[in-house]
């Protein structure tokens, strides 16, 4: 038996969900005026440079000299179609201006780690974030474990695991802890054993999906102690943090399923099990609002839902920075605080600091700081003829040229051609996408696409391009089939050697 639930999650606070994937220097240029950080195809740019340019960017790769090829595509990125904009703050321009365009020393290493900016999961088919259900899932999850432990008076669960407990004290390092798996067997433990017993095997939660103002913008994430200092953390001594983030006031929504079986004893009760999910995170968002007062920062408003909170809206807290108490389970946490150079590390029962995001990498107050990652999770009514949520709004490329940068967002999704055709682009440019699996083509401007996984491969790239294209990721020159899929988007059907 199943029983979904329809779920709109209201973004509250900047929400980072880490994908392994940046936004790459070479790929991008910052538009200081407008405050956008514009996006776009490299083989767009390549295809948009006349004979002379391209061969004085390929003089400039040989040099290997990063800062030279980031000035000569800033001076050229105005005539790059297919851009994607994302909001940054004037301190981002004039970072990306120091590093990049404005420095007469080159130091390779440095102005990539200076500049590393991480992207929030996204949808590789048109950009657009979204919440992957795994996320959500681990969020539930924790505090599930959280109230079992509750329940059953469970502390300090590592007096139970370790070898020679007369030995074990609170100075007992994190890794001996680790070593040992205590974190399995307290959930073994509070679970009743493993897989076959776990209650969270029969919740299916859908990725969720931008269903109204899915927007993005970048940040820097700032470490700040938990009580009122003017001394920096540990954390602010290296490479700053920049993250791309949804942006609160985003919304989402997808659906969690929840199967009834026979075969655990502890069955999921959507009411209860919600409760309990927002008992958890409304303890840490208590405590946190008394941090972010007593250090000047604003705590998150949620007065919205101070009505419906437990009833029909539950509290969450997912993605990074979200706290190590937010991963944890109350009563049981063991966490690593890092001291100065030379001094030994201690554990406690708490962080010690708070990550917060920041239009600034130094900032001089603390009154715009943002907590990350809180969000609130909305019952809708569940419309079995339209289960699945629909984006609401479905972001097309932009098409860069002087004066004309705009991003346009349809009310509606673009019309679909119901009998598509194949069509074939002859000598087109392909090149393959390991971190999304999607393999891409290029001809003419126009842009195909698609998604391979395990044996797929076989059947739509020629074996004699493989090692080039999957093994040396090398961009390649394919006669590419291809079919429309609405607009101006298409799909690969195949490739064949020219």
């Amino acid at each position: 038996m199943e029983r979904p639930l329809k779920v709109r999650l209201h973004i509250m606070s900047p929400v980072h969900i880490g994908c392994d994937d940046v936004y790459e220097p070479t790929s991008f240029v910052i538009d200081v005026e407008k405050k956008k950080l514009i996006e776009f195809d490299p083989l767009h740019f390549i295809q948009a440079l006349d004979r002379n340019d391209r061969e004085e960017l390929s003089r400039r790769c040989m040099r290997d000299n990063l800062l030279d090829i980031f000035k000569f595509i800033k001076a050229k990125y105005n005539i790059v179609t297919g851009g994607r904009e994302v909001e940054i703050s004037e301190e981002l321009s004039i970072h990306y201006n120091k590093n990049f365009l404005l420095s007469k020393t080159f130091n390779k290493n440095m102005v990539i780690n200076q500049f590393t900016i991480a992207k929030t999961a996204y949808n590789a088919h048109n950009g657009l974030p979204y919440i992957p259900g795994s996320s959500l899932k681990g969020a539930l999850r924790t505090a599930y474990l959280s109230s079992l432990c509750k329940d059953q008076g469970i502390e300090k669960c590592w007096n139970n695991y370790l070898d020679r407990r007369d030995l074990l004290s609170e100075r007992d390092t994190y890794d001996s802890i680790r070593k040992k798996n205590v974190a399995n067997k307290l959930e073994k433990q509070l679970l009743g054993g493993s897989f076959d017993s776990d209650p969270f095997s029969l919740v299916k939660i859908s990725d969720f999906m931008p269903v109204e103002n899915g927007r993005t913008r970048i940040v820097y994430a700032i470490n700040k102690k938990k009580k009122r200092s003017d001394k920096p953390t540990r954390a602010d001594s290296g490479p700053p943090q920049i993250l791309e983030v949804i942006k609160d006031g985003s919304l989402f929504e997808g659906i969690i399923n929840i199967q009834q079986n026979n075969r655990t004893n502890r069955a999921i009760i959507e009411s209860g099990f919600l409760k309990q999910v927002n008992d958890f995170y409304r303890q840490l968002f208590d405590i946190e609002k008394r941090i972010l007062e007593e250090i000047g920062a604003a705590p998150v408003d949620i007065s919205n839902f101070t009505k419906r909170l437990n009833e029909t809206a539950f509290l969450i807290r997912l993605g990074r920075h979200s706290g190590a108490e937010a991963v944890t389970i109350e009563k049981n946490r063991h966490i690593k605080i890092m001291q100065k150079k030379g001094e030994p590390d201690k554990y406690d029962d708490h962080a010690s600091t708070i990550w917060l995001a920041s239009d600034s990498g130094n900032p001089t107050t603390n009154n715009k700081l943002q907590p990350f990652a809180w969000a609130v999770m909305e019952l809708l009514p569940l419309d079995v003829k339209n289960i699945f949520p629909v984006s609401l709004a479905i972001e097309k490329h932009v098409t860069i040229e002087t004066g004309q940068k705009t991003p346009i967002v349809d009310a509606k999704p673009p019309p679909v051609d119901s009998t598509p055709k194949a069509i074939l682009w002859e000598n087109a440019m392909v090149r393959w996408s390991p971190g999304n699996a999607t393999l891409t083509a290029i001809k003419d401007n126009k842009k195909a696409e698609i998604t391979l996984l395990g044996s797929v491969k076989k059947e739509i790239v020629p074996e004699s391009l493989h090692k080039r294209l999957f093994d040396k990721r090398k961009t390649v020159v394919g006669n590419v089939t291809v079919e429309p899929i609405g607009g101006n988007m298409f799909r690969i059907i195949k490739i064949e050697m020219p």
